[in-house]
Formats: C-alpha cells, sequence, structure tokens
C-alpha cells in the first residue's frame, strides 16, 4: 500500500511502502547517416567497439523490420556539449533490409565523402530523417510512488528525458502495464542507490487504468 505525500502536482500520489519491483522496456535510438544493402553508418551518444553484435528495429520510409548487425569500425565526432559517435556496421542478413530498401529516389553517397572511410562492396545512400535503428533496452525498476497519471521509480541505468518505454510490474494481485514518457532524472547519491527517474504515463490498457485506481483507493483507506 502507500500514503499520500504533498508535492505541487496536479493528482496526488501514493509513496510505495515495501520493494514493488517492475521491468522498464526502453527503445534506444541510433541515427542513421547512410545505409545499403551491405551496412550502414550509425550515429549515437554511447559508443560500441568494433566486433560487437547490436540488434532492432530498423526503421526506413514508413516501414521496419528486425535485423542484427556487427559494428566494424568507430569514429569520435567532437562536439561542444558532448561527444557523438559514427559507428560503421554490416548488416548478418541483407535480405531484412532487402526487403526495406530500395534506393528509387535516394541520393547516394560521393566515393571521398567523409562517411566512406572503408572499401564497400555495395553502394550507400543518403539516409531519410525518418530513419533510424531502435534498440530495446530492459532494466529492473523500483516503484517508489504512483498516481493516475504517473510514476516515480528507481533505476540502475538512467533514460534521457523524453524517451518513451513500457513498464510492467504488479500492483497488489495484478499486473500493470503502461506505455510512459521520461519527464526529469536524479543522479543517485551514494552512487550506489540507483537513478531517480520521474515519468508520466503516455497510454494505459483499460484493465492497467482500472487496477491503478483500485490499488490507490485501497491506499487511501
Amino acid at each position: 500500500m502507500g500514503r499520500g505525500i504533498g508535492d505541487r502536482r496536479s493528482r496526488a500520489r501514493f509513496e510505495i511502502v515495501g520493494t514493488l519491483t517492475g521491468t522498464l522496456q526502453t527503445w534506444r535510438r541510433l541515427e542513421i547517416r547512410n545505409l545499403g544493402a551491405g551496412g550502414a553508418l550509425l550515429e549515437a551518444s554511447v559508443p560500441l567497439p568494433p566486433g560487437s553484435r547490436i540488434g532492432g528495429r530498423l526503421a526506413l520510409r514508413g516501414r521496419s523490420s528486425q535485423v542484427q548487425a556487427e559494428v566494424r569500425h568507430i569514429t569520435t565526432l567532437v562536439e561542444r556539449d558532448a561527444a557523438r559517435y559514427l559507428m560503421g556496421v554490416q548488416w548478418e542478413s541483407s535480405e531484412r533490409v532487402g526487403d526495406l530498401f530500395s534506393p528509387e529516389g535516394m541520393r547516394p553517397v560521393q566515393i571521398g565523402a567523409r562517411e566512406t572511410v572503408e572499401r564497400r562492396q555495395a553502394p550507400r545512400f543518403i539516409a531519410g530523417s525518418d530513419a533510424e535503428l531502435e534498440q530495446p533496452q530492459w532494466a529492473t525498476v523500483e516503484l517508489l510512488d504512483v498516481s493516475t497519471t504517473g510514476v516515480l521509480f528507481s533505476s540502475p541505468t538512467l533514460p534521457m528525458v523524453g524517451e518513451r518505454g513500457e513498464l510492467r510490474a504488479r500492483l497488489g494481485d495484478a499486473s500493470f502495464l503502461a506505455q510512459i514518457e521520461v519527464r526529469r532524472t536524479a543522479s543517485p547519491r551514494p552512487p550506489s542507490q540507483g537513478h531517480r527517474v520521474g515519468a508520466s504515463f503516455v497510454s494505459l490498457p483499460e484493465g492497467s487504468r482500472l487496477h491503478l485506481e483500485d490499488f490507490i483507493g485501497n491506499a487511501r483507506h
């Protein structure tokens, strides 16, 4: 159960008494600079060493497919705010990419451009602004307080503000599922504690919404 805690929120939050854990799934979005049937050049904020294998959902021109790739090389971009990384990857199966990829209407990468640092076996094309590779990330989180509009939890990993994900937990005797959006974060002190993450509910299945209302209603008594 829980108890109401005073704050500036429009809806009362109820602190979780005891330990209530859940699973958070988020998607790390990697921007695609260029791609072809053989591989792609990705931009990311977190580097992966050559030889690493990555998998996720490749989105291109409004369509998507699950793909796997191997990192072949990495380049660091020096920027004012934070470092960014360019990672060249090779698709492990070109068939799934081929189902999405069509060079028609796409501008080819010119030989000698900054991105073409390796000898490719297939031509590359400039990706559109909607092209991205989404990597699934999972973490076990501890729920700290909850309301009908959002939740505060402790997480071993630090998601970005604005990042969306799927939260699963058990509230009482029933399962709970919610699509969430991260609104604020706080670094742990001491470092051994989890990151505090405040998130709002983007959508709730009807069953989860009703169960959450019952859970909070019982906590009021």
